[in-house]
């Protein structure tokens, strides 16, 4: 196969033999690496061979207005076929040259329309950090299915199929880039080896060939801006808006049936979602043509096979559209105003298709589907209404830790990036990372939560503040900052995107101040958002760095949190230091401050426990994880006559009082245990949201975590050590000694399970030695007979 050059372009080509002899040589040299069209990394793709490469030629010259040639150049002609035989080429790209991009084998380029671009190496690096962690739904478009990504192995000869799609995705993101480099240094190889197009005509004439290639793949506008405004209507020779017009609008209408056949797609099973997107949609187009009233209209005829074709095919034709009118604008704007130049132009103003009409297209096609994708929606103010009570109830508290764990993410993800990039110094108070204040005035309340962290972005307010649902935790942004290998660097306490409707419990309106690291001091934002408002405003104001939300509240609500601060005892961590205080504001303006203590306090993350009564569970998929028999004042304490319980705490975040509000179960509480360890304190740290924590963070959504299994049997190995410990072997001298000493050591937290009120031992004696009560033991020991000496609280195994 060659590449066929229409009669008009070979007629204006042949008006100047030294450009006609470099495409010429150009289209040769690059004919052997076209014409084997391994397209190694996208075996599931379209066809984009030569005949892709002549049907886009042929289209180039069947759209240029009869007028355009008095004015078009040999030049123009050259520039045409060189840039639409590079704009795709990197598809045809192989292995060896693959290896020698991401290697920076492959010089790096100079061009005049473009800086410098980054070093493919660190590109790759970059892409490989994102693949591992796309998310199930672009892993199934690639891969169809949702498993991670790992590395690439160094050998191309290990590469498998699944290792070739992410290739493709990351060369199908930057293919036109390749085009551009590929006319400086040629078609990457083997060892640096390249294959290179012919000798340039004139100076920059390749830099500009392939500055047209690469126009396909940025908006027109942006490639047009990137000529030099004396360039712009003619340079070297060429007329690049014109050229870049023309390549983009004949590579887009290259969607008919030819270049996806049917036949090939019964035979050949594809992988990739998207892949088999892009072939039905080909195989659904069964004509191009202007039959239509209006002379610069194009009609396609469409007919898919199902609704969500036929709702991407028609999001297709209106990009295609759109790009008509960009096009039309551009060279209107660029040679309308020049006599001579006034002519240059394509005959396409107009798509039209069988689609456009919903009706006509069911009346005429009576398609066996509705030709309608119906989709799930909210009413955004009114589901706003609708989750808060549900959720959490009438617990202003509710609002107060939500803010806080969002004002300590904030504090956790600025010292990940000092960390990271440069030690970052801010201005702060000494005694506080984070203050949780509440206000009580004359008749009404305030609760202010204010914290230096990392502060918010215009972008971030947008999109994640005030967008219920949407977590920053899962952006590509956030994740590219704070995750190394697809696990995160800080424990997040903040998950589910919906913390700000939380903070409506307090008050109906939240007053926010926040300035991002990156800003500087009259660049911070300030804005007001109302229960149930459509519209948020924000201005500019000078504030420190961090956040700051203000609301005001009821005095209700304020004395209900004075008289029980426990109850709004979120935190639990020394680092980052989080304050609280109770402030009254008398009718003269004073304020008198009320300054509360942390009640929990667990040890940091992977901190040392020596000397200390916390034990850690390595447990798979968490940070950390420990546990205690150290008990807690809780808001609970209030209720019951025990003061102190055992919590959960996640990220150093109190969920709740094991014994009375939690659903978890541990191995002593499934029926089949006598003696039952009393519940411990338990610490979790969990860098990637892996606990099981309901959407109201305040219980597990299933009782069997694998981290509570872990914590049971090291409680229960903790607890058999620390008895045989305590004894000596003087309290084996008689059975009466170890019973007694048995009585003693009931403070080793234990209970005797379903018998608590009866005086059995917690012991077994036997000829074998003496063990703890338990029903494994006495069934694996196989006794006679059982004898249970009341008198003497044992268990004798005969």
């Amino acid at each position: 196969m060659s590449l066929n050059i229409p009669n008009r372009m070979k007629e204006r080509l042949e008006q100047d033999s030294g450009i006609n002899s470099f495409t010429l040589t150009s289209v040769n040299n690059l004919k052997p690496w076209l014409d084997a069209n391994t397209t190694v990394f996208f075996p599931e793709y379209t066809d984009h061979s030569f005949i892709h490469l002549n049907e886009v030629l042929a289209t180039a010259e069947s759209i240029i207005t009869d007028e355009s040639w008095d004015t078009i150049t040999p030049e123009d002609v050259s520039a045409m076929i060189i840039s639409v035989l590079l704009h795709d080429c990197a598809m045809h790209i192989t292995e060896d040259g693959f290896y020698s991009l991401i290697t920076d084998t492959y010089p790096s380029i100079k061009s005049q329309y473009f800086s410098t671009d980054p070093k493919w190496s660190e590109m790759w690096s970059d892409y490989i950090a994102e693949a591992k962690r796309f998310n199930s739904d672009k892993l199934k478009s690639i891969f169809n299915d949702s498993k991670p990504v790992s590395d690439i192995p160094d050998n191309k000869i290990d590469l498998t199929t699944r290792d070739k799609l992410l290739i493709g995705e990351f060369i199908r993101r930057h293919h036109a880039r390749i085009a551009h480099e590929i006319v400086f240094n040629g078609v990457p190889g083997t060892d640096g080896k390249t294959l290179k197009l012919a000798e340039e005509p004139r100076r920059h004439f390749l830099d500009l060939c392939g500055f047209i290639a690469k126009s396909h793949n940025i908006s027109l506008r942006q490639a047009v801006d990137a000529l030099n405004t004396k360039k712009k209507r003619e340079h070297l020779g060429c007329h690049v808006p014109f050229l870049m017009s023309v390549l983009r609008i004949s590579d887009y209408i290259q969607v008919q049936a030819t270049r996806a056949p049917s036949q090939l797609l019964n035979v050949k099973s594809l992988i990739s979602p998207i892949s088999k997107g892009e072939w039905k949609k080909h195989d659904a187009i069964l004509e191009i043509n202007h039959a239509d009233e209006d002379p610069e209209a194009l009609f396609i005829d469409a007919e898919p096979q199902d609704a969500i074709l036929f709702e991407d095919l028609r999001w297709l034709f209106t990009d295609i559209q759109r790009e008509l009118d960009e096009v039309w604008a551009v060279l209107g704007e660029v040679y309308g105003r020049y006599d001579k130049m006034a002519n240059l132009g394509i005959n396409i103003r107009r798509l039209r298709s069988s689609l456009d009409d919903i009706n006509e297209y069911t009346r005429n096609k009576k398609p066996e589907f509705i030709p309608k994708v119906l989709k799930f929606r909210t009413a955004d103010s009114e589901m706003m209404e609708l989750l808060i009570a549900p959720l959490y109830g009438n617990k202003p508290e509710i609002g107060i830790r939500e803010l806080v764990q969002n004002s300590v993410d904030a504090c956790l993800e600025l010292e990940d990036i000092s960390k990271k990039q440069q030690k970052i110094v801010i201005e702060k108070p000494e005694d506080f990372d984070v203050c949780v204040s509440v206000i009580e005035h004359g008749d009404y309340g305030e609760v202010i939560v204010e914290d230096y962290g990392v502060g918010m972005t215009l972008d971030i307010i947008e999109n994640y503040f005030l967008n219920i649902g949407a977590s920053f935790r899962n952006s590509d942004r956030w994740k590219k900052t704070h995750e190394t290998e697809g696990s995160s660097d800080i424990h997040r306490t903040g998950r589910f995107g919906i913390g700000l409707l939380a903070a409506y419990l307090l008050g109906d309106e939240l007053e926010v101040e926040t300035r991002h690291i990156s800003c500087p001091e009259n660049k911070g934002l300030k804005f007001r958002c109302s229960r149930g408002s459509k519209s948020v405003t924000i201005s500019h104001t000078d504030c420190h760095v961090g956040t700051k939300v203000s609301i005001k509240t009821s005095k209700n609500i304020v004395c209900n949190l004075s008289k029980n601060p426990k109850s709004w005892d979120w935190y639990c961590l020394s680092v980052p230091k989080v304050k609280r205080s109770l402030i009254k504001v008398n009718d003269s303006n004073e304020k008198h401050t009320k300054f509360l203590e942390q009640n929990i306090v667990v040890p940091q993350s992977r901190s040392n426990l020596q000397g200390t009564n916390w034990f850690r569970v390595e447990t798979e998929g968490l940070d950390d994880v420990v546990w205690s028999y150290e008990g807690f004042e809780t808001k609970d304490s209030e209720y019951h006559s025990n003061k102190y319980f055992s919590v959960l705490v996640c990220n150093g975040i109190f969920i709740n009082s094991v014994k009375y509000n939690s659903n978890i179960k541990f191995l002593w509480d499934r029926g089949n245990q006598i003696l039952t360890p009393e519940d411990p304190t338990v610490v979790v740290y969990d860098q990637d949201g892996q606990v099981p924590l309901d959407i109201q963070r305040n219980s597990l959504t299933y009782s069997n975590a694998s981290f509570i299994s872990k914590v049971s049997k090291d409680v229960t190995k903790k607890l058999i050590e620390n008895f045989f410990e305590s004894f000596s072997k003087t309290d084996f001298i008689s059975i009466e000694n170890t019973i007694k000493k048995t009585l003693i050591l009931r403070k080793l937290n234990w209970e005797i399970g379903r018998h608590k009120d009866s005086y059995i031992s917690a012991f077994l004696f036997s000829r074998q030695g003496i063990s703890l009560v338990d029903k494994q033991t006495i069934v694996k020991s196989k006794p006679t007979s059982i004898q249970i000496k009341s008198f003497h609280f044992m268990i004798l195994l005969l």
